[in-house]
């Protein structure tokens, strides 16, 4: 890719092989992982549309029950209270309590399958995505807003971090709803396919990976926009750091991150992260850390100090290709998932993080 700051792995350079605080294996691929506020329960949808709950401390599965009767599709926790939300192709969402059997609530979202749910900072609102339609529910599971239904099928939605706003990304445009409205608040207009939404922490930037191979940037508040080509394949994955400064990017082996510093990423160049040998599945940066977790489809997972160092910090190896990782919200631990059901935890003990590092 022209224009590229490239950082190969070094082979002088140490690179510390861990090993996982446990694992457990689900019944078919694990296709979605959240945790609990806490942090001290994980959930976890497989591919089967089996809905498991597990005790972290204790290393238990204390919840395994039949959510969705052709597959599932995403589970995510409320930010606030103990409330699981899955989603599914059966057209429907499901809300579980921990200390049930069985889900309390079952949202009814039509005939086409269940893609993206996302509850609101506040955790007030769930949004769901299925086919064109863009919905929000209360924490009870009552529906709040039915927007008018958008002009393709909804490829992506994202809550603004700490604000009651939410985009949502369709073939040819991204729109932005506030929960006390009914009609859309602000539209963006860009002739393409995108995969993802990303906004950044502090709420400047909007971003999308695009079926195209490129990454486009929205300055939300003047409209302007930036994008950037050059990947190999599509761009799915998208992961900011918690000063919004870097933007990870998949689109590929390499990983490529945006300095959004002083007047942001134009006209810059990128650092390229090389490491993998096949295309990056997942990425997420810690919460209030400074690691990158980096999976791909050979199974290798990475946590790099982009800016601080030219290769990872530490690697392991799943036995199938990374379908889904996330940190718990202290940062303590990563949850990472895979293809063949493997469900793999690893200790930032283990990782010899310093969390108090900077940047």
């Amino acid at each position: 890719m022209p224009g590229i700051i490239e950082r190969h792995f070094a082979s002088k350079q140490k690179v510390q092989d861990i090993s996982p605080l446990w694992r457990t294996l689900l019944d078919e691929s694990v296709v979605s992982t959240a945790w609990s506020a806490t942090g001290n329960l994980l959930a976890a949808a497989s591919a089967r549309g089996t809905i498991y709950i597990f005790d972290i401390p204790n290393q238990r599965c204390m919840r395994e029950g039949q959510g969705h009767q052709l597959g599932a599709t995403q589970v995510a926790w409320n930010p606030k209270d103990p409330v699981l939300a899955s989603a599914g192709l059966d057209g429907k969402v499901c809300l579980w309590r921990p200390a049930e059997e069985g889900p309390f609530k079952t949202l009814e979202c039509g005939d086409e399958w269940v893609e993206h749910i996302a509850w609101s900072p506040s955790g007030q609102y769930l949004a769901t995505a299925a086919g064109r339609k863009l919905r929000l529910w209360n924490n009870d599971g009552e529906l709040v807003r039915d927007y008018p239904d958008h002009p393709n099928t909804i490829a992506a939605i994202a809550w603004k971090q700490d604000a009651d706003e939410i985009a949502s990304a369709c073939y040819g445009q991204v729109q932005f709803w506030q929960p006390r409205q009914d009609k859309v608040h602000q539209t963006f207009l860009w002739k393409g396919s995108m995969l993802s939404l990303a906004w950044s922490p502090d709420g400047r930037y909007l971003c999308h990976g695009n079926q195209d191979a490129t990454v486009h940037f929205w300055i939300v508040k003047s409209g302007k926009e930036l994008q950037m080509w050059g990947y190999p394949t599509k761009v799915r994955e998208l992961a900011w750091n918690r000063y919004s400064r870097y933007l990870a990017t998949g689109g590929g082996p390499s990983i490529t991150v945006w300095d959004c510093s002083g007047k942001g990423p134009a006209d810059t160049k990128p650092i390229e992260l090389r490491h993998h040998r096949s295309p990056v599945t997942r990425l997420t940066y810690q919460r209030s850390g400074p690691l990158l977790a980096s999976g791909c489809s050979q199974g290798l997972l990475a946590f790099w100090k982009p800016g601080k160092q030219k290769g990872p910090d530490s690697t392991s190896s799943l036995s199938a290709s990374i379908t889904d990782l996330a940190w718990s919200p202290d940062d303590r631990l990563l949850a990472a998932a895979a293809e063949d059901g493997s469900l793999v935890i690893y200790s930032s003990a283990e990782l010899q993080i310093l969390t108090t590092s900077t940047d």
